[in-house]
């Protein structure tokens, strides 16, 4: 088990938009300095670090040096320091309490927000001109970690339903790392391009896969997109990279905004996923850059989750894409991935019906931190539904009652909570959920709501008091009749049959 840095990272912001390179010897020798520190921190083998770092050299060296620690790290999610609200407070103590960190690791003159000061004890980094050792082994730094040790605490989009970190573990790491590549065909010759936060499975496996291959890596800062989306391609096009990954609200967004004068040629593979890929989105993407030389076949959806590490299947390079229904392929399960697809009593479906997605394999986790473990021979529920057809997956929604908005999921049952609260109505009156349109590719926020005075104004009242408390938007709010949202013989809301009735127009 290694990994094979390369001669240089490059890194990618907005004070250093052409690029600036740092030997990879020298992220190597930060890493081990940051080891040092940790263990005379008092730092143990099996601790668990909390990392709040600005993106750059100090989050890859800060991973390594915790692994060099014998430690697990945690990046934090990104809602830790998004405000000093009650809100954003009570989140932070619902992570802290699964994560239980021995100490935190910040940036030098980094300010710490409030919600997180004076949780754990703090560790600040040197200076990043601080002398390091240029000949420390890279491969030193993993060495001794065993398949079973804890690599990293990845914490689910869902955390904000109950906190669940997925503890991923070497084995499994490596396992889907090998797995990626192996269906990417990477190789030391490609070049990765990535924004994607670390606190994101994405983001941290953009950094991770290629060091499993010796592949290049240029790192954009998340705010430099967030800026400035062009500067993505325009950063592809400038270092010639080979593989990257976005979102699709990331296509859809360059669609409309184009980049110019940019080469796309050197691009080969991308993952898509996040969030539901619709075709609308990839043939809009690829129609717009196509005279900047982006191939078909680059862009391939990809279906994944911090449970399994980050992926369960993407596309093969060059596939044109399968559409049945409205929906896209997400390609066949990755090497040593099992999937099946059963009904509600557990029993597969026939091959095209919609059921409930349960994957194995080597790197599905073996349990959630602090929570019961299971066998790794069991079936992991993912959630999701899906169908698949000619051995490959397509997803088509969830099962779990979980509305989900960029990197982020809310309880659909904090959202109707909401809605009841300000319209003053009795528990069960509201309901909530996800609904694919694959016509205009993407997936609406819906909220039907039983109230007998309805107009503009209570529209108005249910906005802005979910997007008061939660931060989301909803997309669509209706009133029914009164006695239509569908309940149990107990009188228990039916969520996904409401979904069902919404989608055939019953209600």
């Amino acid at each position: 088990m290694n990994f094979i840095w390369p001669e240089n990272f490059r890194f990618v912001g907005k004070s250093c938009p052409e690029g600036r390179e740092v030997p990879g010897r020298i992220i190597a020798g930060r890493s081990a300095l940051i080891a040092e520190l940790l263990k005379a921190q008092g730092v143990l083998p099996g601790d668990r670090v909390a990392m709040w770092l600005t993106e750059g050299e100090n989050q890859v060296a800060a991973m390594f040096g915790c692994w060099a620690a014998g430690a697990t790290f945690c990046v934090l999610p990104s809602f830790a320091g998004r405000s000093n609200t009650e809100r954003s407070q009570l989140r932070v103590d619902d992570v802290w309490s699964v994560l239980q960190p021995k100490l935190l690791l910040k940036g030098a003159g980094a300010e710490l927000p409030d919600v997180l000061a004076g949780t754990v004890d703090v560790l600040e980094l040197p200076a990043l001109d601080a002398e390091v050792d240029e000949t420390s082994d890279p491969d030193a730094l993993i060495a001794g970690r065993g398949p079973d040790d804890m690599a990293f605490i990845q914490f689910t989009s869902g955390s904000t339903g109950g906190a669940k970190g997925a503890v991923v573990r070497f084995g499994q790491l490596m396992a889907n790392l090998n797995a990626i590549a192996e269906r990417t065909e990477l190789t030391s010759a490609d070049c990765m391009v990535s924004w994607a936060p670390l606190y994101h499975d994405m983001g941290l496996m953009a950094v991770l896969l290629p060091l499993s291959r010796g592949a290049d890596i240029v790192l954009m800062e998340t705010d430099h997109f967030v800026r400035r989306p062009t500067a993505w391609l325009e950063t592809i096009s400038r270092f010639g990279g080979t593989i990257s990954t976005a979102p699709p609200t990331a296509l859809k967004l360059l669609s409309r905004r184009k980049a110019q004068n940019i080469d796309l040629s050197s691009w080969r593979y991308a993952w898509i996923g996040g969030e539901m890929v619709f075709p609308t989105i990839l043939k809009g993407f690829e129609d717009t850059y196509a005279d900047a030389g982006l191939a078909q076949g680059v862009l391939q959806p990809t279906y994944g989750m911090a449970e399994t590490v980050v992926g369960i299947s993407c596309g093969i390079p060059g596939e044109p894409w399968s559409e049945q229904n409205g929906f896209i392929s997400c390609g066949p399960p990755l090497p040593d991935m099992e999937l099946q697809i059963v009904d509600e009593a557990g029993s597969p479906v026939a091959t095209g019906t919609q059921g409930q997605i349960m994957v194995r394999g080597p790197s599905v986790m073996q349990g959630y931190l602090g929570l019961d473990s299971f066998a790794p021979e069991a079936w992991f529920d993912t959630g999701d539904l899906g169908f698949e057809t000619a051995g490959r997956i397509y997803i088509t929604g969830r099962t779990k009652d979980v509305l989900k908005r960029g990197a982020e999921s809310f309880p659909a049952t904090v959202v109707e909570a909401i809605a009841e609260d300000a319209l003053g109505l009795r528990t069960g009156r509201a309901a909530a959920f996800a609904s694919q349109r694959p016509d205009i590719g993407k997936e609406e926020i819906v909220l039907l709501v039983e109230s007998r005075d309805w107009g503009d104004e209570q529209v108005r009242s249910v906005a802005a008091a979910v997007t008061k408390e939660l931060g989301l938007q909803v997309d669509v709010i209706r009133n029914v009749k009164g006695g239509r949202l569908p309940r149990t013989s107990s009188g228990k809301l039916m969520r996904q049959k409401a979904a069902a009735l919404y989608r055939e127009g019953l209600v």
